[in-house]
């Protein structure tokens, strides 16, 4: 009964004053909003992230060729070392290594009737689209036959479909790439944003790339798909032996070759993210800080204009327990309250903003109101204690 009957008070008390109780509440909401925000997007990174990993394969190693040196130190331009046979000689020397797919990338225009685009053409081999883990969603991709005749086909990214076709099916199409004509045998599904952009491409035979597009007998990469991730050590001893004897490396001599596993990349994006995430949620603690001194403020104010309340009640009996419940039940209020506004305020902007559909972070939000409901208590706890010990005569003749 007497808990109610301080609800009542308090939130009278909260009515009484409704604009300063409301830019008081924002403070907290704000605060908690923010917190969410950076959870659920933290939910969303980590669900992207997966899903990159699902789509890239974390059995996959990228060999890429080093970097030129002058005079000891690094140039910004990469050496010309990767050659067809070293991916066949790693996928037949290395128990490690199941398959190899050498790859050549460069730059383009594609170009289909008044539209062009400027993008990556990626020359590979036919088993690309299974290490990689392609999915097409129209047509096929590039067989061995179409690789040994040197064959003008081409699969497409789903960002080139969209900005040559917009939503038009490309199968059966012809598009020019540096004059030449090729045909749209495939059209793969959307992968999303990674370090890089893998639906701004286009595929084609390796032979075509090589000897009919680009002139050129080298390398820019090979994927190697390992038996499982954990052969990682002894897949990368197998790369560096072959590769440093084929390009007669010196012992002394560091290779001009790098290995890098394709999940190390999106782990660092992680851990990035997290690094940031775990910054701006201090910013947002450090509002709530805020919001929980501007409650103290509110309450501090509070106790000053009801003196003669506080002396009247006193004086008919109220204990000082009394008091000190009451104004620390409305501090808590108002703490409660801004941490239900910024959830249901953080929720809904969560939702519209990041998309994914609606995230609800259960044990972020009891966390919230504990947290809430803990600042409120303590920014009430001095303005509470001084209306609890004013005196009564004083508290009675205040005006």
């Amino acid at each position: 009964m007497i808990i109610w009957e301080n609800l009542l008070l308090a939130v009278q008390s909260l009515r009484a004053n409704p604009l300063r109780s409301i830019l008081t509440l924002f403070g907290i909401a704000i605060g908690i909003a923010a917190v969410l925000y950076v959870v659920v997007l933290g939910e969303m990174t980590q669900r992207r992230v997966k899903e990159r990993l699902e789509a890239m394969g974390s059995n996959v190693l990228m060999i890429r060729p080093g970097f030129s040196r002058m005079h000891g130190v690094r140039t910004g331009s990469n050496v010309v070392n990767l050659k067809w046979e070293d991916a066949r000689e790693i996928a037949s020397t290395s128990e490690a290594i199941t398959v190899t797919v050498p790859t050549y990338s460069s730059s383009a225009t594609v170009e289909f009737k008044d539209q062009n685009w400027s993008t990556r053409i990626t020359g590979a081999t036919p088993e690309y689209a299974a290490v990689n883990n392609e999915r097409l969603i129209e047509g096929r991709f590039f067989n061995a036959a179409e690789l040994n005749r040197r064959e003008r086909v081409c699969v497409l990214g789903a960002t080139v479909r969209e900005k040559l076709f917009g939503g038009a099916s490309p199968i059966g199409e012809s598009v020019s790439i540096r004059s030449s004509r090729f045909t749209v045998i495939g059209l793969l599904a959307a992968k999303g944003e990674t370090w890089s952009s893998p639906d701004d491409q286009v595929f084609i035979p390796l032979t075509t790339a090589q000897e009919r597009l680009f002139g050129v007998d080298h390398l820019s990469g090979i994927l190697a798909q390992m038996r499982s991730a954990g052969d990682y050590e002894e897949a990368l001893f197998d790369i560096e032996t072959i590769l440093r004897r084929n390009h007669r490396l010196r012992p002394d001599q560091e290779n001009d070759f790098q290995v890098r596993r394709q999940d190390l990349f999106l782990s660092t994006i992680q851990e990035t993210n997290q690094e940031i995430a775990n910054f701006i949620i201090l910013i947002a603690l450090v509002s709530l800080v805020v919001g929980g001194i501007g409650i103290a403020n509110v309450m501090l104010v509070s106790v000053t204009e009801r003196i003669r309340e506080i002396g009247i009640r006193r004086a008919i009996g109220a204990r000082r327990s009394h008091i000190l419940v009451q104004f620390l039940t409305e501090s808590m209020i108002l703490g409660v309250l801004g941490g239900f506004l910024g959830i249901v305020g953080g929720t809904i902007f969560n939702h519209f903003n990041i998309g994914g559909g609606w995230i609800l972070p259960w044990n972020w939000i009891g966390y919230s109101f504990v947290i809430c409901a803990g600042i409120g208590t303590i920014a009430g706890l001095y303005p509470a204690y001084r209306a609890a010990n004013e005196n009564v005569i004083e508290a009675l003749r205040y005006e």
